[in-house]
């Protein structure tokens, strides 16, 4: 119960706002080439259909308050869509803040290790998903990010705590998350096997309830 009360105060924390800070390496990323952003992202067929059916023939969310594919407000930094599979079925979009002074590309250029707060998602889709905490504690430029969630020296990576239809779900045992950052600022989250755990809305989760998150994003400079 512990756990569980300060994974909601940090939730509670991360949703006011994303910033960078420094770390010392944990994750070593892959070097992509130099391709279209729109490829990078790899759905499976439940998750394709599951963006689908959100989306309008006009590649537009079917919701006045959302947005996908990089078509949201100017004044947002972020545009983020996601798509939840397995112990909760549902999918979301909308446009997301941050603390970022600079240009997309320079919040995902090159350089010393860092900490690299991922967009967030608040209150998108029926079931009011919301994403908090994402961290590559050691980024060090555009590539594909394994996170771990024990470093041997360091800080450890965040996985993505989400709350989705009353139910939150986190990092456990067979968890895993691929996070993949492109030179212009836009991204890929792709997390499997995250487990429920306990919450304020559900003290008793379900300890067989799994899920798979899918999360793609666009940067944007105002």
């Amino acid at each position: 119960m512990k756990r569980s009360l300060v994974l909601f105060l940090l939730v509670c924390v991360a949703l006011i706002g994303a910033a960078c800070g420094g770390g010392e390496a944990t994750t070593t990323p892959t070097e992509l080439p130099a391709a279209d952003p729109s490829d990078v992202t790899e759905l499976t067929e439940e998750e394709a259909a599951a963006f689908a059916t959100a989306l309008d023939p006009d590649g537009v969310v079917a919701s006045d308050d959302a947005a996908a594919d990089g078509d949201c407000e100017e004044y947002f930094r972020f545009c983020v869509a996601g798509a939840l599979s397995g112990a909760v079925e549902s999918v979301g979009a909308g446009g997301m803040g941050a603390n970022i002074d600079t240009t997309c590309a320079v919040w995902a250029a090159p350089g010393e290790a860092r900490v690299l707060d991922l967009p967030m998602m608040q209150n998108a889709g029926d079931d009011a998903i919301t994403v908090a905490l994402t961290r590559i504690a050691a980024y060090t430029g555009p590539g594909r990010y394994e996170l771990q969630a024990v470093a041997t020296s360091g800080i450890p990576d965040m996985f993505p705590a989400i709350v989705a239809a009353g139910r939150t779900f986190n990092n456990g045992d067979g968890s895993t998350a691929v996070v993949t950052v492109n030179a212009d600022g836009s991204g890929t989250l792709e997390a499997v096997d995250l487990v429920e755990i306990a919450s304020f809305q559900v003290s008793n989760p379900d300890p067989s309830a799994r899920v798979n998150f899918t999360m793609q994003w666009t940067c944007q400079d105002s």
